[in-house]
């Protein structure tokens, strides 16, 4: 009776988890503290449940070597190199922030959700959350107009490269579900779709543009049975939103700025951060200035005189980011990890063909390549979402190929 009595507290603790994860995917993409405060209780519930029950999280934990080894990897050499950090005790609390703190997310769903259906309403009430962020986007632009037609960016209710990295994680999942999905379903994810696609163009994101384009392309030919219709489905998208691009002058513009980038003033402050981040590598090459010291060290040493935003804290790009924080040695591990998660996502979609492989190789490639134009590893309500996209899938993995 005991036995029994104790499983149901379990059960229990477990449902909570659940619906406190159902708030976090609500919120995910229109409230930073309303986001954070259902994660949080899913951790405490979590942390509950282990103290209740903790003789099986070693199976609960169970990850696939190949998809975690090269992360560990990563991880482990920011750890090593950030010893000899500038300054230490920072770059150890941006670390737990970054690598355990983001993480939650990804713990929490591949630990206690147990079902597809309940999967599915994660995904489904995070899609909410991402079209209401998008809906919003849409109404700034078209419906209050003023400073945001001005300024050409729609930040919608969580910030303008927040709600580009969302969309680039986003829209290349709807397009693999728009393909996969049949009946009702199916007009519903383009419904979806297309709200998405609306408001990521007026967020005028350049860097998303390009990374969904990119993604969208990737993921649909892997998934595509025939090649060849692939190919020329792609070309013939490509065809109109060129002549859409066009005939709109702001969109022509911006287009145009991505392959001049000293054309633009933002564009052009991006190729002055990277190379001060080469000159921040150059000075520390083994170890970098330590795991978050590009801020401090940009300001104080090593900002060029002809920077115009001089208050910057990052390097508007992963790769440079990590280069100048951590040396060769983690630039070359973040690029492991890349490397092993693009392979995973390949491999397993040519043995198993489940469509998880290709989502999470989406999510992936959406925000790593935005991460070519802004620092995406490092902004924290993007990240979790990432955490929490990934868990879903590899739990998703788990559920149907058990």
């Amino acid at each position: 009776m005991l036995q029994v009595n104790c499983d149901e507290k379990i059960i229990g603790i477990e449902k909570w988890i659940f619906r406190f994860l159902c708030g976090y995917a609500l919120f995910s993409s229109i409230s930073i503290a309303g986001g954070n405060v259902f994660l949080g209780l899913a951790v405490a519930a979590g942390l509950v449940r282990l103290y209740k029950k903790h003789d099986d999280w070693r199976e609960l934990l169970t990850i696939d070597k190949a998809l975690s080894g090269p992360f560990f990897l990563m991880v482990g050499v920011f750890l090593l190199v950030s010893i000899f950090s500038t300054d230490i005790v920072h770059s150890g609390n941006v670390l737990f922030n970054h690598y355990v703190n983001r993480l939650m997310p990804f713990l929490l769903v591949v630990m206690f959700v147990r079902e597809k259906k309940q999967l599915i309403w994660l995904v489904l009430l995070a899609g909410a959350s991402m079209l209401i962020n998008n809906l919003a986007c849409i109404i700034q632009w078209n419906v209050i107009g003023g400073e945001y037609v001005k300024e050409q960016r729609t930040p919608g209710f969580i910030g303008t490269m927040m709600t580009a990295g969302f969309n680039s994680m986003w829209l290349p999942v709807l397009f693999l579900l728009g393909a996969k999905t049949e009946g009702k379903w199916k007009y519903c994810v383009w419904m979806a779709m297309l709200i998405a696609v609306i408001g990521t163009v007026y967020n005028n994101t350049r860097g998303a543009w390009l990374a969904i384009t990119i993604t969208m392309a990737v993921t649909l030919f892997l998934y595509a049975k025939s090649k060849v219709k692939a190919l020329a489905f792609l070309l013939v998208l490509a065809l109109g939103v060129g002549v859409v691009v066009h005939n709109v002058d702001w969109m022509a513009d911006r287009v145009t700025s991505i392959v001049n980038p000293t054309s633009n003033s933002s564009s052009n402050e991006r190729l002055i951060l990277w190379e001060s981040a080469r000159n921040m590598v150059a000075d520390y090459p083994l170890t970098g200035v330590g795991y978050g010291g590009f801020e401090k060290n940009y300001q104080e040493k090593y900002i060029l005189p002809e920077a115009r935003y001089r208050e910057l804290g990052h390097a508007h790009n992963n790769f440079y980011n990590v280069l100048a924080e951590t040396g060769y040695p983690g630039a070359i591990a973040l690029c492991i990890w890349w490397l092993g998660t693009v392979v995973y996502g390949l491999n397993g979609w040519r043995k198993k063909k489940n469509i998880a492989y290709l989502l999470m190789l989406a999510v992936f490639l959406g925000i790593m390549l935005q991460g070519v134009t802004e620092y995406t590893m490092g902004d924290s309500i993007v990240m979790k979402f990432f955490w929490f996209a990934m868990g879903s899938c590899v739990q998703w993995l788990r559920l149907t190929e058990e």
